[in-house]
């Protein structure tokens, strides 16, 4: 970049760069706000811009939609270990492709079967909302996927004040060692966990 002329960018309200790039769709931009309460009005109103919908805006909107389907199916039909590995195996499907292929990606995820009809009829419901109603195959964007499982929540939290984090690198490890169970005498769940040692923090 070469600087024609500016100034100080310090406690910067609002700003934007817009390139020359895609200029019959009307230019790409950057844009920062920092206040985001009135968000609506520099972005729709002011500016008048989309979202650019490229493989990063898709990868990470595909993300969030698994992340509902998990929250709102997987979560109350099984329970909160099934909703992580269910997202864990999300996440890992993505990070070892180069592209998505959504016939590829339900039949390596989905443990249950009857899981995958019930994904297409939410993706009916609700893909509109996350723009995906019609996407089923687009190159996947690898920093979108790393941005995903970095804010994705992997701990089971139990009433007894006790927390169990799971792996999203290794979901085979919460798969193998960790063991739901009821117990009859005291009328309480139970998670039973492998392990050979402790680890030194």
């Amino acid at each position: 970049m070469i600087l024609q002329q500016g100034i100080n960018l310090n406690k910067l309200d609002k700003g934007c760069i817009i390139f020359n790039y895609k200029k019959e769709e009307g230019y790409k931009i950057l844009t920062v706000d920092s206040n985001r309460y009135d968000a609506r009005y520099w972005l729709e109103h002011f500016l008048s811009v989309d979202v650019f919908q490229d493989e990063n805006f898709i990868t990470k909107k595909y993300l969030k939609f698994c992340q509902e389907f998990a929250k709102d199916v997987v979560l109350p039909a099984e329970d909160k270990q099934q909703e992580v590995l269910f997202m864990n195996r999300a996440v890992n499907h993505f990070a070892k492709n180069d592209d998505f292929e959504e016939t590829a990606f339900l039949n390596e995820v989905m443990t249950n079967p009857e899981f995958i009809p019930e994904f297409k009829n939410y993706k009916v419901d609700k893909g509109a909302k996350y723009s995906i109603e019609d996407v089923s195959s687009f190159p996947i964007a690898n920093a979108a996927v790393t941005d995903a499982r970095k804010k994705m929540k992997n701990t089971i939290q139990l009433d007894t004040n006790i927390q169990i984090k799971l792996d999203f690198i290794n979901p085979e490890s919460a798969e193998k060692f960790v063991e739901k169970g009821w117990d009859e005498e005291k009328q309480m769940y139970y998670y039973l966990v492998y392990f050979n040692k402790e680890q030194k923090s």
